[in-house]
């Protein structure tokens, strides 16, 4: 079970941290993720705890939402069953409403029944609203109400059935010298799964001359995401072997290797290869 950081109040879902709202209101949620396998029609149950850390009493308030991630790992909220892959058909959440005093904890029960129909693989955000318990007569400003989010994702699809693939490596300029370097990644299986890593330049030597860290982010089935490291400056102007270096999650590491040239900001890279094959980047 991810337990991750805690999601403070405000609308920043999915693992991201902020800070408190405001002295009087403040909460959190964990796990931030559930990625769990399941035999369709056998319910699955997983609990979420809300702790209030503000010093008034809250009232929290469960509710779905379907979740759109783009190639560049933005992520899109719906109303629950707006997707097919939506788990608001398959779910239920007690209670449905709660209130904590300052200082106490309070659970969420969640249970998913997969169907043995439609996509194999179904996901979502429980959102848990909070707001104060008492309005105050009179405020100034709009009332505070914040969002804690846990991800959901649900499979019938064993995780050793993931099927990653890199599809794309290549550099990039920025503004000045700096340099861009993404990593695309397919995924061509009905499982979700998680994919992070390390990107490298060397120079004909074999010496690195850069090295930077790949953020981890989910990949969809059928849907490609593009994994992104920027570096506060490029390399001398030449001729650089790039690689890349991913975790999905699998017992073998993904391995992607292309040649780039390096003009002072200006690079051009031929089509990408894995090491020691002259074709596309792909698994290891």
């Amino acid at each position: 079970m991810p337990r991750g950081p805690a999601l403070w109040l405000a609308v920043a879902l999915l693992g991201a941290a902020a800070g408190p709202v405001s002295a009087e209101l403040r909460a959190r949620a964990l796990p931030v993720r559930y990625d769990l396998t399941a035999e369709p029609g056998r319910a699955v149950q997983r609990e979420i705890t809300i702790s209030n850390q503000g010093d008034a009493a809250v009232v929290v308030q469960p509710r779905w939402s379907d979740m759109t991630v783009d190639t560049a790992g933005r992520i899109g909220l719906l109303p629950p069953g707006t997707l097919p892959v939506s788990l608001a058909s398959v779910a239920s959440v007690e209670p449905a409403q709660f209130s904590l005093q300052p200082g106490e904890e309070g659970r969420v029960l969640v249970t998913l029944t997969l169907p043995a129909d439609g996509p194999p693989t179904l996901w979502g955000v429980l959102l848990n609203e909070v707001r104060p318990a008492v309005v105050p007569a009179v405020t100034l400003g709009p009332l505070v109400v914040g969002q804690l989010g846990t991800t959901f994702y649900l499979s019938r699809i064993p995780r050793e059935r993931i099927q990653p693939e890199l599809t794309g490596l290549s550099g990039a300029p920025l503004a000045g010298d700096s340099i861009c370097i993404r990593a695309s990644v397919r995924n061509a299986g009905e499982r979700h799964f998680h994919v992070g890593g390390r990107v490298s330049l060397a120079d004909s030597a074999g010496r690195a001359v850069l090295t930077g860290e790949l953020p981890t982010g989910v990949v969809l089935p059928g849907q490609t995401r593009h994994l992104t490291w920027t570096g506060g400056a490029g390399p001398p102007p030449g001729r650089y072997l790039l690689t890349a270096t991913l975790d999905s999650g699998e017992p073998e590491l993904i391995v992607g290797e292309t040649w780039m040239d390096w003009h002072g900001g200006t690079p051009s890279a031929p089509g990408p290869r894995t090491a020691g094959a002259p074709a596309p980047p792909g698994r290891r």
